[in-house]
């Protein structure tokens, strides 16, 4: 979401209009899923995506009908026709989705651009709600916004007490809804979730880090790397990196570890890397991960005090997931690939041994 932040300010700074586009309803087989959003600007550029861009370009030229109306447009996509393949996208995904388009013209709708500003800006630090009207029986409401801070639930700005309610059944999840207001008809809804990106928290500044900050940056992940060394702990060697820290031997920074943040420990160290673990075990970490083989985790973590059997789940030794690697770029690519199934809850197993997904090319005749 940080991408689509820096476009809106982008337009908003040089006066371009936008469009904002949400999947607010899927059925069957999509690319992306509910919540998916793509800015698209003006002057054409395109940021996020909410297809394998198969929609994309025609979402583009429905977005200039937006801007000059200054109206908020539901665009239905039903690709489970095979008709789909003859009139024009031939996307072939087997599925359906809803794309809400919300005006964005900071020049135009000050109140309204604000909101979606708004919107991106808070969820940088934190999880945010949104509820959007995308239709109703009285126009005026469709599109209008509210942001809900799931910890204070401050519902001064929702003047209906109905949707509120509906709000209440359905927080933390992107969901659709559809309720009646009396004496102001049906309203569809759709709840939204902003996530601020994750955190990698990267102990240690040895030259194998240098490619896992690369891939964790191309992630859109924030990334700080720590390290007790001075020659290691430096900008310069990882110019890409939100933060470096230099930190003295035989202690560990002061620095939170929250839900959001995912620890690598990979000094190749081991006094120092078992300091470390000591203190980020019983952090709210929700992964520590740590470089080497399985024996040197034992050692390191002998007499480890877990305040919480259930944090040892958070223990990730060998780091990474198999796939054969062996250069540094390979590894890589295996920790950041471990880390996006832990945090999108994925199995990391290959898709065609999922039942239901694929169907391999031995069993089924091909044509061509």
């Amino acid at each position: 979401m940080g991408k689509i932040y820096e476009e809106i300010m982008r337009c908003k700074k040089l006066g371009l209009d936008g469009v904002l586009g949400t999947i607010i309803s899927t059925e069957g087989s999509t690319y992306q899923k509910t919540g998916a959003k793509c800015f698209i600007a003006a002057d054409g550029k395109l940021t996020g995506i909410v297809s394998g861009g198969c929609v994309e370009g025609d979402l583009q030229m429905i977005a200039n009908e937006v801007i000059d109306k200054g109206k908020p447009k539901i665009v239905h996509y039903d690709f489970q026709d095979e008709g789909d393949l003859i009139w024009g996208l031939g996307v072939g995904c087997n599925g359906k989705m809803d794309v809400f388009l919300e005006p964005y013209r900071p020049e135009k709708d000050v109140v309204q651009a604000e909101r979606i500003q708004k919107w991106f800006e808070r969820g940088k630090s934190k999880i945010l709600h949104g509820i959007t009207v995308t239709d109703a029986e009285d126009n005026s409401y469709v599109g209008r916004k509210w942001l809900i801070d799931p910890d204070t639930l401050d519902f001064d700005s929702v003047p209906f007490k109905e949707i509120i309610h509906d709000y209440l059944e359905n927080k933390g999840s992107s969901a659709a809804s559809v309720i009646h207001i009396a004496g102001k008809g049906t309203f569809q809804l759709f709840y939204d979730v902003i996530y601020p990106a994750p955190t990698l928290a990267i102990f240690g500044g040895g030259p194998d880090a240098v490619p896992l900050v690369q891939l964790a940056k191309k992630m859109k992940w924030n990334v700080i790397v720590l390290d007790h060394r001075p020659a290691f702990a430096n900008s310069g060697n990882f110019p890409e990196a939100d933060t470096v820290v230099r930190y003295p031997p035989g202690s560990t920074p002061n620095f939170e570890l929250d839900g959001n943040t995912y620890v690598v420990i990979m000094s190749h160290h081991f006094l120092q890397d078992q300091i470390v673990l000591k203190d980020v075990v019983n952090s709210e970490a929700a992964y520590i991960g740590l470089l080497g083989p399985r024996r040197r985790t034992d050692e390191l973590a002998k007499g480890l005090y877990l305040a919480s059997h259930s944090n040892s789940y958070k223990i990730h030794s060998p780091i990474g997931l198999d796939i054969g690697a062996e250069t540094p770029e390979e590894i890589a690519l295996s920790i950041i690939s471990e880390l996006i199934a832990v945090y999108r809850g994925g199995s990391g197993n290959k898709l065609t041994t999922l039942e239901g997904k694929f169907i391999s090319c031995e069993k089924k005749e091909l044509l061509i």
